[in-house]
């Protein structure tokens, strides 16, 4: 066979065909050359994760929250020791000057100072179930961080996916093509079909190899994104592993898009209760020992302490009372109506994503069939030719109906996976 294609081609042409057959390779080689490392849905989950700067943030926020109950227990459980000094100079000017009644002239004074509040057990309590609810709500921002971000990088994986995915079929289709055209152009050697036939093939060759290219640019984009979304530094050669996914069971009516609103509602509860405190009678004991003098001879004789009892209590503040609580229903009412809405909005996405499951699910399955029958259509095919029995124009027809039906194979695979990314995302 090679030999009656070098007596009717002369030797650029010859060398033509194999051009066009390792063109593909190479420019594979060139986007994915070496080694390619394998990699899964959940290593890149894991190393997104590892990254998300909003957990640290929660982290750091819950620990302040903690560090706020040790602040009111010792606020309100341990005394306060403080250190006094003054002096005070009133000179007469000209027999102008304060009221040395007032005065004495002059003061000399430094005391050691202790202060205890009494029947602090309410505040104490009070600021301990505020930290406890905003540690839950740390928490929960948190999970839904998490929560967030797994659906982001599991969707970019599934459409960086498709892209590879595309990649190998474009890749087998053009193999396909190779070998059929080396059978084309020795029945044009030898007449039984004619040089427009190989041009045929030679068109669609090159059809495709431009999709290759085409998808494997598109993988590597999203690659990056990929990586990105994963806080990755990485330009290594991957090779994405099919994504498995599968339908969560239904959490059944429980969410926990829900419990920010519950916590939201409890927050502004357990702050009215922080407001209501300061309404309660107050009273502290205190105590303080040092110098108190008006003259330097005798101040060592100055010496002495003191004890006492501070009572004190609000009895009108301009109704703010009253209106900090309508501030606390109205955020209550809020947090509600938020919770009622977004209990509709996630049952609603849970029932239109396992709706277009469904039907895609059929669709997915009927065009599998055609898929495997285009399949056996084409090896039936390539053994008319093979005969001199069929038409080129027919067999390249049914190529490109395979190719499409290829792609759409790949484009409804692709959408059911994101379907249930979405379905996952929403029953949680």
């Amino acid at each position: 066979m090679i030999k009656l294609i070098q007596n009717s081609y002369d030797q650029p042409k010859y060398l033509m065909p194999a051009i066009d057959r390792f063109l593909p390779l190479l420019v594979f080689l060139v986007f994915f050359g070496g080694k390619m490392q394998a990699q899964n849905l959940q290593a890149y989950l894991t190393a997104a994760q590892a990254v998300n700067p909003i957990v640290v943030e929660n982290e750091n926020l819950t620990a302040i929250a903690v560090l706020e109950v040790d602040k009111a227990k010792a606020a309100n459980n341990l005394p306060e020791i403080t250190t006094t000094a003054n002096f005070l100079y009133a000179p007469v000017v000209e027999g102008v000057s304060y009221d040395e009644a007032i005065t004495n002239g002059q003061l000399y004074s430094g005391q050691l100072n202790v202060n205890m509040p009494l029947l602090t057990r309410p505040n104490v309590e009070a600021q301990v179930v505020n930290s406890l609810i905003n540690q839950q709500l740390y928490r929960q921002n948190t999970l839904l961080s998490q929560h967030d971000l797994a659906r982001q990088v599991t969707e970019q994986y599934i459409l960086t996916w498709q892209n590879l995915e595309r990649t190998a079929t474009t890749q087998r289709l053009l193999d396909l093509l190779s070998e059929q055209e080396k059978l084309v152009r020795t029945f044009a050697e030898n007449a039984i079909l004619s040089q427009s036939d190989v041009l045929f093939f030679t068109i669609e060759k090159s059809n495709q190899q431009i999709a290759l290219q085409d998808y494997q640019i598109a993988y590597r984009q999203n690659l990056s994104t990929l990586n990105l979304l994963s806080g990755k530094v990485d330009t290594s050669q991957i090779e994405l592993q099919q994504p498995e996914i599968t339908l969560n069971a239904d959490t059944i009516g429980l969410s926990n898009f829900l419990k920010t609103y519950q916590l939201d509602s409890l927050l502004a509860q357990s702050e009215q209760q922080l407001s209501e405190l300061k309404y309660r009678p107050q009273l502290s004991a205190f105590a303080n020992y040092g110098v108190n003098a008006i003259r330097l001879n005798d101040i060592y004789k100055k010496f002495g302490f003191s004890v006492g009892v501070n009572f004190s209590m609000t009895l009108f503040d301009g109704n703010q009372r009253d209106l900090t609580r309508q501030q606390t229903q109205l955020r209550q009412m809020t947090s509600r109506s938020q919770r009622e809405y977004q209990t509709r909005q996630v049952q609603q996405q849970r029932l239109m994503a396992l709706q277009q499951i469904r039907l895609l699910d059929d669709k997915i399955a009927a065009l599998q069939r055609q898929v495997s029958d285009y399949d056996t259509l084409l090896k039936f095919y390539r053994e008319r030719i093979a005969q001199g029995e069929l038409s080129v124009n027919d067999y390249m027809n049914t190529i490109k109906s395979f190719a499409t039906a290829q792609a759409d194979f790949i484009s409804l695979k692709t959408s059911r996976l994101l379907l249930v990314n979405d379905y996952n995302y929403w029953n949680w």
